[in-house]
């Protein structure tokens, strides 16, 4: 049977399914989408002919076209319309479901996943046309033929250098890097008859809005085990995304408008795939929990967006909002030979460089600064008006539900940075303090700087495989095996100075202050206070001085503003929503390798960013998980018991809050939590602990941090830091001049009262020998 025969099989079906089952919503739907009707489709196929585009006058508003947001759709025909060939096809062998959406028509894949259940997935379909360099996405235009959605779309454009050997967690990235790359992903457990529509968890990368893409992270587990659908997407990044003037000459924001316009194709073909488009959760990690934070605070945005979850950061964090865009542009211009006299010129100039760009042309600039000097959104008075911080406040956040927390050590990597950069500092001081390093060493240490941290800050030897010590790129390997065995122990234990002279040198650097003096302009007039909270006090303990340092950082980057976020949206007069916050403290119980910075991860008592996504996304629950994600790091099958009743448990909170806005709730499918989660309110500051074997609630636990920090912001917006910093200043630097000043003033006050005084009394000698001219002494 030909394969032009077979197709019209399926669209006759597909279209007595549509005349004799569907009935039309009485609920109002949302704006009316224009694509053919089933019978133009079938008609081409048959004549071969070319349809002409469809218009207002060519394509009738009814029941027969499909425009299913006027339809509803009754369990038992989804079911058999999203798994076709399960229902009229009686052979035994691979099922393939279909899905009918705005865009097109899509065969996907369905694999089997444990208990007679299976996992249907459609990868890569298109929301959005080929976009434009620096122009806002087009919707997609509906595809007659049937789309092959087993298979993801490629990654959006970024760094080839960044995105080497890549990894969040067990998830690897792969270099496969286009333009056209609008796409989402949908996993869902599939449909059985009776099941109502379930609800719908987006998910936003994170990676600084820079690097990364929805088929990093497999939704199939968290969809099968939690009963919902998991929707993973592509948006553009870094100067295609993010890059702005400021103002109406590049706008910027064109990755949220991606990101808009991928949630509208899900709201709008929610139905066709079994999802409810009342109940859609934006849940992002990183910049995407501040990007999940961003889009419903547009008004393009408003009634689409249900529930929040914000994982590892939030819309008030500095670093998701960039606040000179201007400084980016200049910076550009500037590297890429873009400078000109007349600014149109240079403007072109930068149009023709993203045109025309590669992976080698997209560069993350990293420093000590919190909102570095990147492509980041912007307040564009388009598609956000005004500072998050007063729309949390309005009426487009009363009634979304929000969920957010923490790592217990967020800035772990972000530090790491920082100290690889002072480690390459010693690298080029004297022999002072250690033989001074060669030229490939040098390499490694700043490809791997923590290859040179002090052995009481790594796990020892003896406690891990030899061979798992030292993780390198491509290119450290290649050097390493180059140098030979013996030469190799060599370089690694001449990399690894003395903790007491590193702890030494680390402190005549002022790490703490030097940080306090990149991100605040009048930081020291708080100093002292700072660095009594994040300076360890004693001579020995680099581990400690370590960890306060990394506690620095995750407060400034990620904690405070999580806090300052709930605290807002908890003053909120008349709020119908709830507000869960949650800290996550576990570390896995064997040695996670991501081929990513996997040293720090050796730290004692330690747990970075992206450590709870694992478990978030069902992974060790994933066995043969190669059958249903390729992108995953094969080492990741070593998972205790405890560890797989540990990501079920957290599963179980997640998609119940997805569900019903409360992550406690009962459902269908999923037993109720051990461990009532409590909620976040202006009088109870509650916190889940998410510790293995140790599940509990936590109160008040940022409030000290919170409150000092608070203090610090507060004094430098009232103006009064600048005082202070003087006074500061003055104490530390002048005061033996000020001891010398008023001792000097002190011995002319003297010295003028003394001769004052030696006047006077001349004075009065003289008067009295004037008033007796003529007496003679007898």
């Amino acid at each position: 049977m030909s394969d032009d025969i077979i197709n019209f099989v399926l669209y006759f079906f597909i279209i007595l399914i549509f005349h004799n089952n569907f009935v039309c919503s009485t609920s109002s739907p949302p704006p009316v989408i224009l694509y053919p009707s089933f019978e133009r489709i079938v008609g081409q196929l048959i004549f071969n002919s070319t349809l002409p585009q469809c218009t207002e006058s060519t394509c009738k508003k009814t029941f027969t076209q499909a425009n299913f947001s006027k339809v509803n759709l009754t369990d038992e025909y989804l079911l058999k319309l999203s798994s076709y060939d399960k229902i009229y096809h009686k052979t035994k062998g691979y099922q393939r479901p279909y899905l009918i959406a705005s865009t097109g028509i899509y065969s996907g894949k369905r694999i089997k996943y444990r208990n007679n259940r299976y996992i249907d997935q459609f990868l890569g379909i298109y929301y959005a046309e080929l976009p434009r360099s620096l122009e806002k996405p087009v919707k997609k235009s509906f595809n007659y033929s049937i789309q092959n959605a087993t298979k993801f779309s490629p990654y959006c454009m970024q760094s080839l250098l960044m995105t080497e050997n890549l990894s969040y967690g067990s998830f690897v990235m792969e270099h496969n890097f286009h333009d056209n790359c609008l796409s989402l992903n949908i996993y869902r457990a599939d449909l059985r008859y009776g099941e109502s529509h379930k609800a719908i968890m987006v998910f936003l990368h994170g990676g600084s809005n820079q690097i990364g893409g929805g088929s990093l992270f497999d939704g199939s587990i968290l969809a099968s085990e939690g009963d919902i659908i998991v929707i993973t997407m592509n948006f553009r990044l870094n100067y295609h995304g993010f890059l702005s003037s400021g103002d109406e000459r590049i706008k910027g924001n064109y990755g949220l408008w991606d990101q808009l316009l991928a949630v509208e194709w899900i709201y709008e073909n929610a139905h066709l795939f079994g999802g409810d488009p009342k109940r859609i959760t934006l849940a992002g990690h990183s910049a995407g929990a501040g990007n999940v934070m961003l889009i419903p605070a547009s008004r393009y945005c408003r009634g689409m967006i249900k529930r929040i979850i914000s994982q590892s950061g939030t819309g008030l964090a500095p670093w998701s909002i960039n606040r000179q865009p201007m400084k980016l542009i200049e910076r550009l211009s500037k590297e890429f030979k873009c400078q000109r006299s007349n600014e149109t010129e240079m403007f072109e100039c930068i149009h023709r460089l993203l045109e025309d760009s590669n992976g080698d042309f997209y560069r993350l600039h990293l420093s000590l600064s919190i909102a570095d000097d990147n492509p980041y959104p912007v307040i564009d008075n388009d598609f956000l008006n005004d500072t998050i911080e007063n729309l949390i406040q309005t009426d487009a956040y009363q009634n979304i539900d929000f969920l957010t927390g923490v790592t217990l050590n967020e800035g772990l990597y972000f530090a790491e940075y920082h100290i690889g950069n002072f480690y390459s500092d010693m690298s080029n001081q004297s022999t002072s303090i250690g033989r001074r390093p060669s030229t490939r060493q040098k390499r490694l240490i700043q490809r791997n700087p923590a290859t040179v941290i002090p052995p009481d800050i790594i796990i020892t030897r003896d406690k891990q495989n030899e061979e798992d010590d030292y993780d390198f790129d491509d290119g450290d390997e290649a050097d390493i095996e180059e140098l030979g065995s013996e030469e190799r122990t060599h370089v690694e234990q001449s990399l690894t100075y003395d903790p007491k002279v590193v702890l030494e040198q680390f402190s005549k650097l002022n790490y703490v202050e030097r940080y306090i003096d990149a991100n605040f302009q009048y930081g020291k007039c708080h100093i002292d206070e700072i660095k009594k909270r994040y300076e360890y006090p004693g001579q020995n303990n680099m581990t400690i001085r370590l960890k306060l340092y990394i506690d620095l950082v995750s407060d400034l980057m990620f904690n405070f503003h999580m806090v300052h976020c709930l605290n807002l949206r908890t003053q909120l007069l008349n709020k119908t929503s709830s507000n869960y916050a949650y800290i996550y403290s576990h570390r896995p119980t064997f040695k996670a390798r991501s081929l990513f910075r996997d040293h720090l991860k050796l730290l004692p008592h330690v747990v970075g960013h992206f450590a709870e996504l694992d478990y978030v996304f069902g992974v060790p629950l994933a066995r043969d998980y190669h059958r249903i994600h390729r992108n995953v790091n094969m080492s990741y099958y070593n998972y205790s018991n405890d560890e797989n009743n540990f990501s079920r448990e957290i599963i179980r909170y997640w998609t119940n809050f997805i569900k019903t806005g409360n992550p406690n709730k009962n459902s269908s499918l999923i037993r109720d939590t051990k461990i009532q989660w409590k909620s976040y309110t202006n009088n109870e500051h509650n916190y889940m602990f998410f510790q293995l074997n140790n599940i509990h609630n936590e109160h008040n636990y940022y409030d000290s941090m919170y409150y000092f920090w608070l203090k610090c912001f507060q004094t430098e917006l009232d103006g009064g830091c600048h005082n202070g910093h003087f006074i500061t200043k003055m104490k530390k630097h002048l005061l033996p001049f000020f001891i010398f000043l008023s001792c000097l003033l002190i011995i002319i006050i003297i010295c003028f009262i003394y001769a004052h005084y030696q006047r006077k009394k001349r004075q009065r000698t003289s008067a009295d020998l004037q008033q007796y001219p003529n007496f003679i002494p007898t």
